[in-house]
């Protein structure tokens, strides 16, 4: 092999080791949160879960807040993928949040690892706020606009949507089977349907089944490493 193929394939395996570590510290980080919440995790807890030496920690992450950032987004990132490809940008705006309010209590109700990650860490996790700003961020303005939402400042609408699936995500956490279709008509309410309305759209947009999640994913291998280790 020549030289600078074999110069080419040593830094693709190096690049290849660098990216597979840095994926364990991740899902060892959101296990260890999971765990322990914010304030209890520390360094120590996370490179033991990975099997890595601190040195290796500091190799990736400067501080446990960064570690615990990385992992948020990484997690979050999936779900937020997931939850987008099941929403019908053709239904109303009122429909397309409750939609997604479903999903994402769905997602999480049947994946412990991101149930516990979410309601323990509150709103350093992310919550459906935080898919929302992604996945569909002119959903709430469309509301507005259309005259069916109140038209109250969007960070305020956030701000409630974010509190109130950290909420009932606690509820199911601690055993509560959680009335999802009274929650999100309240929701809906809140966010100015009238109590018929609300009702109607909460209960027409049950999701028929969760989305397909690989088998490769942070969200799938986290999950399959917590019910083993639970």
């Amino acid at each position: 092999m020549p030289e600078q193929q074999q110069e080419d394939h040593r830094t693709r395996v190096g690049q290849a080791r660098r990216q597979k570590t840095q994926e364990r510290l991740i899902e060892a980080a959101i296990l260890v949160f999971a765990e322990r919440g914010v304030n209890g995790t520390v360094i120590d807890h996370v490179v033991s879960r990975a099997g890595v030496s601190r040195g290796t920690f500091y190799n990736y992450f400067d501080t446990i807040e960064e570690a615990l950032e990385t992992a948020r987004i990484a997690l979050g990132r999936e779900v937020v993928l997931l939850v987008k490809d099941t929403i019908d940008h053709n239904l109303s705006p009122a429909e397309r949040i409750a939609h997604g309010i479903h999903v994402f209590i769905e997602i999480a109700r049947h994946n412990t690892l991101f149930l516990e990650f979410t309601a323990r860490l509150g709103r350093r996790s992310f919550s459906f706020a935080s898919v929302l700003c992604e996945a569909g961020p002119s959903f709430i303005s469309d509301g507005i606009e259309s005259g069916v939402f109140q038209d109250v400042p969007e960070s305020l609408i956030f701000d409630m949507l974010e509190v109130g699936t950290i909420a009932i995500l606690r509820r199911i956490m601690t055993g509560e089977d959680g009335n999802v279709v009274a929650f999100v008509a309240m929701m809906l309410r809140v966010l100015g349907l009238d109590y018929e309305a609300s009702v109607d759209v909460a209960s027409r947009t049950v999701p028929q089944g969760l989305p397909d999640i690989p088998d490769d994913s942070l969200l799938a291998r986290g999950n399959v490493a917590w019910l083993a280790s639970h």
